[in-house]
């Protein structure tokens, strides 16, 4: 069912953290053009401790924060522009910040062409990436995509019926999904 190939841009998301003055820990955004930054700090349970997003596009900004109320524990910071998401896992001990590991992705590229759909995504943490294929929550195909950095696959619909179906991406922590109707 797959065959072809297809190409994909990404952009150049980079999130520095360093510690400041005195309990300040002062992170660094920048990407390679003016976008909105979405913010979130999370804690270990995935609630939400921290959020913001930016009113105009920009192309950097500088955040200061106080850790030091936060209890002592792990947290995931996550900075997402457009189709570009970096989390950072923080393990926060009486105020001290370490950064214990860096997550990079960039949502997946689907393009229908007739009656192929062309996928491209870039798999910075070459993980195990599969693919699905589901006609109302029954999965009708499952294909091992492998763990290379880059991945490009024409997934060819042109055997199923009338209906919407959805073509599903997945790696070790995100799920992307694409709806798909043929007539």
């Amino acid at each position: 069912m797959l065959v072809a190939s297809v190409a994909m841009a990404t952009g150049n998301l980079r999130v520095n953290m360093e510690a400041g003055e005195a309990d300040a820990t002062v992170v660094e955004i920048s990407t390679g053009e003016m976008q909105h930054f979405e913010i979130e700090l999370t804690d270990e349970y995935g609630n939400s401790i921290y959020q913001m997003e930016t009113e105009i596009p920009r192309a950097e900004l500088e955040k200061r924060y106080d850790f030091s109320d936060l209890d002592n524990g792990t947290y995931w910071y996550y900075v997402r522009t457009g189709d570009e998401e970096i989390s950072k896992q923080l393990s926060i001990n009486y105020g001290e910040v370490e950064v214990e590991d860096v997550r990079k992705t960039v949502d997946p590229y689907f393009h229908r062409e007739g009656d192929l759909i062309k996928l491209s995504y870039l798999n910075f943490e070459n993980e195990d990436i599969k693919l699905y294929v589901y006609e109302n929550r029954t999965l009708l195909e499952e294909v091992a995509l492998g763990k290379d950095f880059k991945i490009h696959k024409a997934i060819d619909l042109s055997d199923l019926n009338s209906g919407v179906y959805d073509v599903v991406l997945t790696n070790k922590m995100n799920i992307y999904e694409h709806s798909v109707v043929i007539d």
